[in-house]
């Protein structure tokens, strides 16, 4: 008999949506381990790679999400990580379950895997769709992020963390890329929370030899919006809220 499908499962607990147009929603999160890619201001470096986690079946997860539920009541279900898309095959089926419990699908995602994404749009309520800058990722995802908002359609909304080195060539490209879709979706903008580097994190450095990832002056945030406002039906700037709440 083979066994049940599994999936690398960081985390699954209940708190309150920190960001985009979900905020302030109790959700319970489910956190896949996996990711391909290290934006240097990640903040959750522990699900980076899927090693050292918990294979969970769906009924495992579900046994959870149960209990959560029984304790509260939940709006949504955040499907997040890592990248919960590259487990397209096992939300697939995972997805439905919890659909007949009155939840909505709430996917965060970095919108660069639309060929997987396929075998899930149709399953998912709302798409939390990240558009990654080269400047904090070290490379472009253009054509990634067309392909997978055209995927996501009327579901998703776009959201874009601003740093210090956001610059207004990317971010008019990534505005050009949201303005050319149809429909052209919310877009949040999303100065960073002050953290160390990923690449400090992940080594370990300390003082005096920590570099900061910090968000755009104020005035620079303005102007980003201003340009995205011009050209986009609904621009909002959002921080990130878990860290100002004090909660996880």
């Amino acid at each position: 008999m083979n066994p049940a499908p599994a999936a690398p499962v960081a985390e699954i607990f209940s708190s309150l949506q920190g960001e985009g147009l979900r905020l302030g929603e109790r959700q319970i999160f489910i956190r896949f381990a996996g990711c391909p890619w290290r934006c240097v201001y990640c903040d959750t470096p522990g699900s980076l790679d899927d090693a050292g986690h918990p294979r969970r079946t769906a009924a495992e997860i579900l046994a959870r999400v149960d209990e959560l539920q029984a304790e509260r009541r939940h709006s949504g279900v955040s499907l997040t990580g890592g990248e919960p898309v590259l487990r397209a095959d096992f939300l697939a089926a995972l997805i439905p379950e919890l659909k007949t419990r009155g939840l909505e699908i709430h996917l965060e995602t970095s919108a660069t895997h639309p060929v997987p994404f396929r075998k899930i749009a149709a399953l998912c309520d709302v798409v939390a769709a990240d558009v990654k800058l080269p400047s904090a990722v070290g490379r472009p995802f253009w054509e990634e992020h067309r392909a997978f908002f055209e995927l996501a359609g009327a579901k998703a909304f776009a959201k874009v963390v601003l740093t210090s080195r956001t610059t207004e060539a990317e971010m008019e490209r990534a505005v050009d890329l949201l303005a050319g879709l149809n429909p052209a979706p919310p877009l949040i903008l999303q100065p960073v929370t002050v953290l160390p580097s990923l690449e400090n994190r992940l080594s370990g450095a300390s003082a005096p030899f920590i570099e900061f990832v910090r968000p755009p002056a104020a005035d620079r945030v303005a102007v980003f919006y201003k340009a995205a406002k011009a050209r986009l039906p609904r621009v909002a700037v959002i921080p990130q809220m878990h860290p100002i709440w004090g909660v996880p």
